[in-house]
C-alpha cells in the first residue's frame, strides 16, 4: 500500500476529545510499559522532552512513574494542547508537566537546550518529512539520553489495515476508526524507518523493533556504540 500522507496538525476539538478517551488507554498503557521494559535501570532525575505530546496523556503518567523529575511536552495543535493543560492543572501538576506550542523543524522556546530523555509516540507518521523527528532527537538529546519513539507501521494493504481496526479498536467510535485508517495509511514501514535512521546517523545508537503486530519501536541510549 502506498503512503497517503494526512495532516500534520490535529486540532479539531472532536479529534482532540477522541485521542484523550478511553479508546487510546491500551496504547498509552504500551508506550509506558514499554518505556519500563527498555530502560529498566534508567531514573530520569533532571527532565524528559515529549516531541507530539497531544493531549498529554504520556507525560502525566510519567509525572507519576517519575516523582522527581520534569517533564516537558510540545505541540503544534492548539487545542490539543489547551486539553492537555486542563488535565495538567486537574491533576495538580503545573509544577513538574509543562507543554509547549511548537511546530518542528521551527525554533521554538523550551526551559532546557537538552533532555536526558527523548520521547515521542504516534507522530512520526504526521510528518511530511520524517527526518523532522528525528534531527530534532538529535538536536533535543543530551550525548547520554534515553529515546523511545513508537508509532504505526503501515500494512501491506487496505484490507490489512482495516483488520487491525478491527482487530484492536472494535467498536471504537466511526470517527475514530476513521482516523486510524487514515493514520495506517499514513505510516511508514519498517524498512523506510531504519533509512530514517541511516540517514539521521542513529543506525548503531538506537534499535529498530516491532512493539505490536502494527507499531515499531525505535528505543536505546544515544552513546550506544559511540
Amino acid at each position: 500500500m502506498n503512503r497517503i500522507p494526512e495532516p500534520e496538525l490535529m486540532d479539531d476539538p472532536q479529534h482532540v476529545a477522541a485521542y484523550a478517551g478511553a479508546w487510546l488507554d491500551n496504547g498509552y498503557w504500551l508506550f509506558i510499559q514499554n518505556f519500563r521494559k527498555f530502560f529498566r535501570k534508567f531514573v530520569p532525575k533532571d527532565a524528559i522532552l515529549d516531541l507530539g505530546c497531544g493531549p498529554a496523556t504520556i507525560p502525566l503518567r510519567l509525572a507519576g512513574l517519575f516523582p522527581q523529575c520534569e517533564i516537558h511536552g510540545v505541540d503544534g495543535a492548539p487545542h490539543m494542547l489547551e486539553f492537555g493543560r486542563n488535565a495538567v492543572r486537574r491533576e495538580g501538576l503545573e509544577d513538574r508537566v509543562r507543554l509547549f506550542h511548537g511546530i518542528l523543524p521551527d525554533n521554538f522556546s523550551l526551559p532546557r537546550e537538552r533532555y536526558e530523555a527523548v520521547i515521542s509516540h504516534s507522530f512520526l507518521h504526521h510528518l511530511a518529512d520524517p527526518m523532522v523527528l528525528w534531527y530534532a532527537v538529535n538536536k533535543y538529546s543530551l550525548p547520554h539520553a534515553a529515546v523511545l519513539v513508537i508509532d504505526l507501521l503501515r500494512p501491506a494493504s487496505e484490507e490489512s489495515a482495516e483488520n487491525i481496526i478491527d482487530t484492536y479498536v472494535p467498536g471504537a467510535p466511526a470517527l475514530l476508526r476513521q482516523d486510524m485508517l487514515l493514520s495506517l495509511r499514513a505510516a511508514y514501514t519498517l524498512d523506510e524507518i531504519a533509512a530514517q535512521l541511516q540517514q539521521a546517523k542513529l543506525t548503531g545508537k538506537l534499535t529498530l523493533t516491532m512493539a505490536s503486530p502494527f507499531q515499531f519501536a525505535v528505543h536505546g541510549y544515544l552513546d550506544q556504540g559511540a
